[in-house]
């Protein structure tokens, strides 16, 4: 029994962060599934409010941009220039990647004030992020429709993985570096 005690003792730290994680994560996931749930078949605030900042970037950039809803279904249509690019939905606002990462920060931070205040900043970078992401994804739908799938399926969900795995490090070395 004691061997169990003390393999218990050495994976403690382990197994305390996977079920804080999975717990966190279950319960933001959950909410924000509730929230998705209460628009049937709308599109929701959050898919709007990424579509109109979308948008705003693409005409700070002098480019004729504008997002309206889709028929018959949720989300936005992107439209540039007069033309129809592309569609922007719901799993285009990064939220599910951003209940991820704070779930990961509270998880892991030993300091709640700290963690609470990374993943509220992480937060919005990762956001800010995404939308930038999306703007260069229509970017080369535009001038490059050729590599659409690849873009879409690969490059840009690395560079937002990628983002997220940056921001976990500072957070680990810089921000919170006396976690065990």
């Amino acid at each position: 029994m004691s061997n169990q005690a003390s393999l218990y003792q050495q994976y403690k730290p382990t197994i305390v962060f996977i079920a804080k994680f999975a717990f966190i994560y279950l319960v933001l996931a959950g909410l924000y599934a509730l929230y998705i749930g209460s628009f049937a078949g709308k599109t929701d605030s959050l898919t709007r409010f990424v579509g109109k900042s979308v948008s705003a970037v693409y005409r700070f950039l002098g480019t004729e941009a504008q997002t309206i809803p889709l028929e018959n279904e949720s989300g936005l249509k992107l439209i540039l220039n007069g033309n129809y690019l592309a569609r922007i939905v719901e799993g285009c606002t990064a939220a599910s990647v951003i209940i991820m990462f704070i779930a990961f920060v509270i998880s892991f931070g030993n300091k709640m004030k700290q963690s609470l205040a990374f993943a509220i900043v992480g937060s919005v970078l990762i956001f800010a992020f995404n939308i930038i992401r999306i703007v260069f994804l229509g970017y080369i739908l535009h001038v490059a429709p050729q590599y659409q799938d690849i873009s879409h399926r690969v490059l840009f969900p690395a560079m937002i993985y990628g983002f997220v795995i940056l921001l976990w490090i500072v957070f680990i070395k810089k921000w919170n570096p006396d976690a065990k």
